[in-house]
């Protein structure tokens, strides 16, 4: 289907990267999130100064991990950005995230 297809032509560019991944199944949501994270970084930028007089936007970005049935899902947030309606980052919230975050798969 065409999701399957657009998910394909992402990964294309990183297909080196996974191949040479020791746990790839971990390196596959990393490489997703980074290209979700890029395509949603450009459409704030050219979006951004729509939103009103001081308005700021926030960026929340991670990881869901899906678990089986009985266990709860997990998100592992890996961004979290305030910027104002030029598109300039304002806080990081780089205190929020401690250390190197690891995927279990």
């Amino acid at each position: 289907d065409i999701e399957q297809h657009f998910v394909g032509q992402l990964l294309l560019p990183h297909a080196e990267r996974l191949d040479k991944a020791t746990h790839p199944q971990e390196e596959l949501p990393r490489i997703l999130y980074e290209e979700n994270d890029r395509m949603i970084k450009k459409i704030v930028k050219k979006a951004c100064k729509e939103v009103a007089g001081n308005g700021k936007i926030a960026l929340l970005g991670g990881i869901q991990i899906n678990t089986p049935q009985g266990e709860p899902d997990q998100f592992v947030p890996m961004n979290f950005e305030l910027l104002n309606n030029k598109g300039d980052v304002i806080d990081r919230f780089e205190k929020a995230f401690k250390g190197d975050v690891e995927i279990d798969c």
